[in-house]
């Protein structure tokens, strides 16, 4: 492990307008021989749910209203979006998919409750995107019993690790993202690398950790990895863990320790506290964070943030790891029947009518996607859409579904769960915007190559 992760930094810095989504560089692990067919595959009823003449239904929960609406509604969104472009393609031998969706309002005991309905009432035939680390916790363990396919869990719970899963109910769970655990890892890696190396050269580092469970498993991939550091740099990690909503005196700690670059492990809306925090005390210093808050969403200008915006970007370089793959030095998109193109033109952002530049011929294609989608449904913010970072990550979500269902289809076997999970150790995937993953011998490891980005504010650069 430390060979590989000490091999991945090795990666070149990417610079990216926080107006657009944040670019990356994504990881794969290699492909093998599958288990015998006759390992998974069954004639009992259940094999069969969801399935009707003109539809197969797929079901998830995420909160889509409460604290977590800013990342749920976004990712249900996209998740939506490349079952529309599936869809009008043709679809699964003239079937739609189609997404039965509940609101668990990011509380885990709905979670828990509404993935039994999903189950046992509304029996979709698989669970795709499911949302969150709170509701992995609750529901791994009954989507494991029950054998219901999990396509692409929106959480980097570590539980979702599994190197040899076994049973049919173990190889339906193919987890995607990147687990906390391996990125906290990398986290303290990247801020000792020296910059040549994709790293922030630090001299010494702070960390910031709630008891949030993302910020728990963040850090103790940092605490592994420490084990592997040299004692000159090991003595020079200052862990700060947070147990209110004030962030004061972690800040201050740092900052009078003389840490020139802070790790913080929390997210969402105690990130923004924390760099509201250190703005306030004018701690000038890098910032690097999780592919967690690399949502261009967390810097709009119209949320909480707004009277200190500015001195958030001219108090500290805020860097953070990502994923996916979108950056391009030479592709320039112009297409004058593009709908979403002409929102660039109209916005001013097609550098006088040459085109958009900076992002790859893949990117374009989901983002027209989802904006497409998003404007068919009338939504206010389909432009922002376009290019959210958690509406491309529910985009990923329902590709790899997709993309799935399109090989089993000409596979000519049997459409059923068995020969889903079939399909999907079988070959090699193209994750949407990111590298290959495979899935083959129960290989079920998420992606594991990170990028680092630099966020900065394109208004006031």
């Amino acid at each position: 492990m430390k060979n590989t992760f000490t091999k991945l930094l090795a990666l070149t810095l990417a610079l990216v307008l926080s107006l657009g989504v944040l670019a990356a560089c994504g990881g794969g692990n290699s492909g093998g021989d599958i288990d015998d067919i006759d390992d998974i595959v069954t004639d009992e009823p259940d094999d069969l749910l969801g399935i009707t003449d003109d539809t197969i239904w797929v079901g998830n929960t995420a909160g889509t209203t409460g604290a977590l609406a800013a990342i749920g509604a976004p990712f249900n969104l996209g998740l939506q979006a490349a079952f529309e472009a599936y869809n009008k393609a043709g679809g699964y031998n003239g079937r739609s998919i189609k997404l039965k969706h509940y609101d668990d309002g990011g509380l885990a005991e709905n979670s828990t409750t509404l993935l039994e309905k999903l189950i046992h009432e509304d029996e979709v035939f698989a669970i795709v995107g499911h949302f969150g680390s709170y509701a992995v916790d609750v529901t791994l363990e009954t989507l494991i019993d029950e054998e219901v396919p999990m396509i692409y869990a929106a959480a980097g719970n570590e539980e979702l690790l599994n190197e040899n899963a076994a049973t049919r109910g173990e190889k339906g769970i193919v987890p995607v993202q990147p687990l906390n655990k391996t990125e906290g890892r990398m986290l303290i890696l990247r801020a000792f690398a020296p910059t040549d190396k994709g790293g922030l050269a630090a001299t010494k580092v702070g960390v910031i950790a709630n008891s949030n469970e993302a910020s728990q498993s963040l850090l103790a991939g940092i605490k592994d990895e420490m084990n592997n550091l040299p004692a000159d740099k090991k003595n020079n990690v200052l862990i700060q863990e947070v147990n209110t909503s004030d962030y004061s005196a972690a800040v201050n700690a740092l900052k009078a320790a003389g840490c020139d670059v802070v790790l913080l492990t929390v997210i969402g809306a105690d990130y923004l506290t924390a760099l509201t925090t250190m703005a306030n005390v004018d701690y000038k210093c890098n910032v690097l964070t999780s592919y967690n808050n690399s949502s261009a969403a967390t810097f709009n200008k119209n949320n909480a943030l707004q009277e200190q915006y500015y001195d958030i970007f001219t108090t500290m370089n805020i860097f953070a790891q990502a994923w996916l793959d979108i950056s391009s030095a030479e592709y320039v998109y112009k297409d004058e029947t593009s709908a979403l193109c002409k929102m660039y033109a109209a916005f001013g952002l097609n550098n006088g009518g040459a085109g958009v530049a900076g992002f790859t011929e893949e990117y374009w294609v989901v983002a027209n996607n989802i904006y497409d989608y998003a404007v068919s449904i009338k939504d206010p913010t389909a432009f922002a859409m376009s290019y959210d970072s958690y509406a491309l990550a529910g985009y990923i979500a329902g590709d790899l579904f997709c993309q799935a269902m399109e090989q089993l289809e000409k596979s000519g076997k049997a459409l059923s769960r068995a020969n889903l999970i079939y399909i999907l150790e079988s070959e090699e995937y193209k994750i949407a915007m990111a590298d290959v993953l495979s899935f083959a011998n129960g290989m079920r490891s998420g992606v594991q190559s990170f990028a680092l980005t630099w966020v900065f504010d394109s208004y006031t650069l």
